[in-house]
């Protein structure tokens, strides 16, 4: 593959990854203005649970999905504590997501659950154990999620859990509040758990679903980068000329297009004067390939000599390894960018880019031979 084909092949895998990801479903149980809501747009990024755009899967569950967040949600419905549609909607629920968890390679499949319990009321009822329960028991992860904690004080959230915990002590807790953002609450803590306990093949698309961790964000991507850097190095077994190093830079499309997916920047390119993000890193990078051979004869000297200017697989793997890095320092910038509200700001670093991309790169290789 020629180097000025790179931007085409970078859209192209990104297209690909993006359309065959496999998605992670989120089981959301909670009573009528628990803020289920609330918490998903916080954490998302979107408001997914809008009640017109659900789609009915049981009498009780409504599935929500996005274009733009690789993940679905099963929301339950309100029901009336005591009532007889508490026990059908017991039945309903607790059927559906066994049923479902079982069947581990079907779309619907539940992987987890977000019990939803508003900290104000201060009260967990039985019928939210014995729910709490029954999931467990099929082995399904369960996560309580205390609601709009800003309610309630610090003595009394710690009451509160030690209840919870008692007729619960093998299910975690965590506080959560969307009034009050000054407080980092247990967020990065929920997403933790949430992707730790999701199957391998679904943690980048929860990655890229969750606006809240750039850590999480980042340890997804620093995979993606160890499994090409081993594939850069099997490439580097059969050594190349150095002139071809931009073939190399080709052959890491698509590292950089699942790197990209897993920062899902879509939320802060859009507000860009040019929105197209992918096509700007596939220019940027293109443009730098000729740079980037000089920066091969700096920081690895052998190459014009010992082994008679041919990119080993070692080399082949630092270069992987410092590309990949150089595109995630590239998006955590351009985030951070965001998040600050400058829009001007953020437009004039995307139209510098090259010059940030270009010292990430040298810094990063520089790195690579300490």
């Amino acid at each position: 593959m020629m180097i000025n084909d790179f931007e085409d092949s970078l859209s192209t895998e990104f297209k690909s990854f993006k359309r065959e990801v496999k998605k992670p479903n989120i089981l959301l149980i909670g009573g009528t203005g628990v803020g289920k809501s609330s918490l998903i747009n916080y954490c998302f990024g979107e408001k997914l649970a809008r009640v017109d755009t659900g789609k009915p899967v049981t009498q009780f569950i409504d599935s929500f999905s996005s274009e733009t967040i690789p993940i679905v949600l099963f929301d339950t419905k309100g029901y009336e504590v005591g009532s007889e549609k508490e026990r059908a909607f017991l039945e309903d629920v607790v059927r559906y997501a066994a049923k479902e968890f079982s069947s581990s390679e079907r779309d619907n499949s539940i992987h987890l659950v977000w019990y939803c319990i508003q900290a104000s009321g201060s009260r967990i009822l039985d019928f939210d154990i014995d729910t709490i329960n029954r999931l467990s028991a099929y082995g399904i992860p369960v996560a309580i999620v205390l609601t709009k904690a800003e309610l309630i004080s610090e003595n009394e959230s710690i009451e509160f859990k030690e209840v919870i915990k008692s007729s619960l002590p093998n299910i975690l807790i965590f506080e959560t509040s969307t009034k009050n953002t000054q407080q980092r609450w247990d967020f990065d803590s929920l997403l933790q758990w949430s992707i730790e306990k999701l199957p391998e093949a679904l943690k980048i698309a929860f990655a890229s679903a969750q606006k809240q961790s750039l850590s999480i964000k980042r340890n997804q991507a620093l995979k993606i980068i160890n499994e090409h850097v081993a594939g850069s190095a099997l490439i580097g077994f059969t050594p190349i000329p150095v002139s071809d190093a931009p073939l190399l830079l080709g052959n890491q499309a698509a590292m950089i297009a699942r790197i990209l997916f897993v920062y899902n920047l879509n939320n802060i390119v859009s507000k860009l004067k040019e929105s197209i993000l992918i096509p700007i890193i596939g220019r940027i990078i293109t443009s730098s390939g000729t740079w980037i051979v000089g920066q091969l004869f700096k920081y690895f000297p052998g190459l014009g000599t010992i082994t008679g200017g041919l990119i080993t697989a070692s080399v082949a793997s630092s270069i992987t390894y410092a590309l990949g890095l150089s595109i995630i320092e590239l998006c955590e910038a351009i985030i951070k960018k965001g998040l600050e509200g400058d829009i001007d700001e953020l437009n004039n670093f995307i139209n510098n880019l090259e010059l940030f991309f270009e010292q990430r790169i040298k810094d990063n290789l520089k790195n690579e031979q300490r």
